[in-house]
């Protein structure tokens, strides 16, 4: 399947769809980011509790 019937095939899904994709995609770029990788292992390796968060924070801020 080429780009451009890819394109369309996304374009023609619902909006919510659109988005998990879009989601997906994004994910995918940054896990090949040196710099994106860089900040991420920083907040992972952050050794001050203040800055922690829990999963039902993250939760919360999300909505669910």
């Amino acid at each position: 399947m080429s780009v451009t019937e890819l394109k369309a095939q996304a374009a023609g899904l619902p909006i919510e769809e659109q988005a998990e994709l879009a989601e997906f995609l994004a994910e995918r770029l940054r896990r090949n980011d040196p710099a994106y990788r860089r900040v991420l292992a920083g907040l992972r390796d952050d050794p001050d509790p203040a800055h922690w968060v829990s999963w039902r924070q993250v939760k919360k801020q999300d909505g669910n």
